[in-house]
């Protein structure tokens, strides 16, 4: 459900769950979403939304291996709501599947500073903007502090590097801050 501002008055979560009215007091953002796990993403104009793989996923020995082709919660960073205050952390497989079909985040490769991501909550739905795209060593993800670094409210998509479907060894690294 996407909650939109409405006369200048904003929108809280009341003990019931349900949004309320309230009036808007200086830096309160108008929509306001509690922090939880998300349910799906999406890029306008270059993924559709696609629903998120629901148990979320750890490192394990400093690698994360999504299990299926969904993107997927890294569940020992920050839940994205519009209270965060971290990083969220959504990785994803990039390549073409044995019918010819290009999985969810192969989509990383187009998109480009300025782009909108969505990612969709049972409270409501966050808009983050693209401020950063570049390519990482894969060997060299683990050293990139600035990558992991607590940032109240940013997104941070990580996939392997493809170029056409060919893996490049590298990652693309996509970092967004909420928009609203």
């Amino acid at each position: 459900m996407y909650l939109s501002n409405h006369q200048n008055m904003s929108l809280s979560q009341a003990p019931s769950g349900q949004p309320v009215a309230v009036e808007p007091s200086g830096d309160v953002p108008s929509v306001v979403i509690p922090q939880a796990m998300p349910e799906w993403i999406a890029i306008p104009g270059k993924l559709d939304r696609i629903a998120m793989n629901p148990n979320g996923i750890l490192p394990y020995g400093g690698v994360i291996h999504p299990v299926d082709d969904r993107p997927v919660f890294r569940t020992d960073s920050n839940e994205p709501g519009t209270d965060s205050p971290g990083t969220t952390l959504v990785y994803g497989h990039n390549y073409i599947s044995e019918d010819g079909a290009f999985v969810p985040f192969s989509a990383l490769e187009f998109v480009a500073v300025g782009d909108t991501i969505e990612l969709g909550l049972p409270g409501g739905v966050l808009r983050y903007t693209v401020e950063q795209t570049f390519t990482v060593p894969k060997e060299k993800l683990v050293e990139r502090a600035d990558i992991f670094q607590n940032v109240p409210n940013r997104l941070v998509l990580i996939t392997c590097d493809t170029v056409d479907g060919a893996n490049t060894y590298d990652n693309r690294v996509v970092i967004a801050d909420l928009s609203m």
